[in-house]
């Protein structure tokens, strides 16, 4: 079912968990990057894989109504223990999913495609309101909770102003979603969302925005929204020629657990490294640069330069690297595969000068890049995708999940194209 209502307070939200987290010292600022990058399907990373056409979607946090902040996990694998066991728990991972699909004959989004990843199955499939699409969904701990960003249907496609909706299924059940419209609206008329990420607790939404004409107002904002009400409650700025990420790199946001940091990306250095910063949101700033703390930089000294994006764990404990290797989008092997594949490393935080640990290495120098779509507590178990182009083969695509150093495939639906597979959001 569908509905358009807002959402009150007592039936949305619940009241804060405001835990302290300590903040990291500062790595050498921030230098000038290139422009942010804009394209027709404007969800959050603004870029796509060259020559694969697959948005960005990372794990954010939130929690639904009358659930817990645990994850859904599949029947039968037992809950983990807590970070102060000595002892490790099983792997576990989320059950369902979510996916846009897209027309390539109206050159419209389509309804996004809820599946179970163990059965393969198509849980629901759930179409726009009246004149929108989908243009992105972000996962959350509660893999039966999703919120869907959309724009209107109407060239130019995926433009702003957009609505966003809070997308809640019910496996097996005789009404499998419902989709409920949020009160939240980006002031100005052409203002582009670059990411945005539930708070633990779904009481609030952070939204990092630039506005469509940056030589006009060259500021990049990451605001906190009000879920149950729309109003803005916290705001900071930057200018973005500093803050804008890199058009090479992939955007992160999310929220750390206890919903008191905010973790966001940027680029770093001489543009050609990112870096992990982290907020304080109930700080009594709002200059984003002077207010937020350097927690991690993917640069020659720390032996990540080859991420083409960083997350972080919920925990703040591990920043998980995703490589990239040769040319993105080039047919092949390439002399500058250096890596001799793709990987999915972890590094530990606060900051060491220990070697990162490989979580997961697909060999082959092939052109290719790899993202991490799901991670759990503490970077244990992550779900990752990587895409590489091999000669005489076409583009191969796989996701699945990766635990103890192997790689087990999901079982997607046939539904969702592998060249689409960087849509996925769990």
């Amino acid at each position: 079912m569908s509905t358009e209502d807002q959402m009150s307070i007592e039936d949305r939200v619940r009241t804060a968990t405001r835990a302290g987290a300590s903040l990291i010292r500062d790595v050498r600022p921030l230098a000038a990057p290139a422009p942010v990058r804009l394209r027709r399907r404007p969800e959050p990373a603004l870029r796509r894989w060259v020559n694969w056409g697959v948005p960005l979607a990372a794990a954010a946090a939130v929690a639904a109504i009358a659930l817990t902040l645990v994850a859904v996990r599949h029947p039968g694998t037992p809950s983990p223990a807590s970070s102060a066991s000595s002892t490790a728990a099983p792997a576990t991972f989320p059950r369902y999913y979510a996916a846009p699909t897209y027309d390539a004959h109206t050159q419209l989004n389509g309804p996004l495609i809820v599946g179970d990843d163990l059965t393969g199955k198509v849980i629901a499939t759930v179409s726009p309101p009246p004149g929108l699409e989908f243009t992105n969904v972000r996962g959350t701990f509660d893999d039966r909770t999703f919120v869907v960003m959309a724009a209107v249907n109407d060239p130019p496609y995926g433009a702003p102003p957009y609505t966003w909706y809070l997308l809640r299924i019910a496996p097996g059940s005789a009404h499998p979603y419902q989709l409920t419209k949020l009160p939240i609206k980006l002031p100005g008329n052409r203002i582009f969302a670059l990411a945005y990420a539930l708070s633990p607790d779904g009481r609030e939404l952070a939204i990092e925005s630039v506005p469509g004409n940056a030589k006009a107002s060259p500021v990049i904002t990451l605001a906190i929204y009000s879920v149950s009400t729309g109003a803005q409650l916290r705001a900071w700025t930057a200018s973005t020629q500093v803050m804008s990420a890199n058009g090479e790199r992939m955007l992160s946001l999310s929220w750390l657990y206890g919903g008191r940091q905010l973790v966001f990306s940027a680029t770093a250095g001489s543009a050609h490294y990112i870096q992990l910063r982290t907020l304080d949101v109930t700080g009594t700033g709002t200059n984003l640069v002077a207010d937020s703390r350097a927690l991690f930089t993917a640069d020659d000294n720390s032996g990540a330069s080859a991420c083409v994006s960083l997350q972080i764990t919920p925990d703040g404990g591990t920043a998980i690297c995703s490589t990239v290797a040769g040319i993105p989008g080039a047919v092949g092997g390439n002399a500058l595969c250096v890596y001799g594949g793709l990987e999915f490393i972890a590094f530990p935080l606060p900051i060491s000068h220990q070697p990162g640990r490989v979580l997961y290495h697909r060999g082959g120098c092939q052109n290719g890049e790899s993202f991490t779509l799901w991670t759990d507590a503490s970077g244990g178990s992550i779900i990752g995708v990587t895409g590489i182009n091999a000669a005489n083969e076409g583009a191969k695509e796989e996701v699945g999940v990766i635990t103890g150093g192997r790689f087990r495939p999901l079982n997607i639906a046939k539904s969702v194209p592998r060249a689409d597979y960087l849509d996925l959001a769990f």
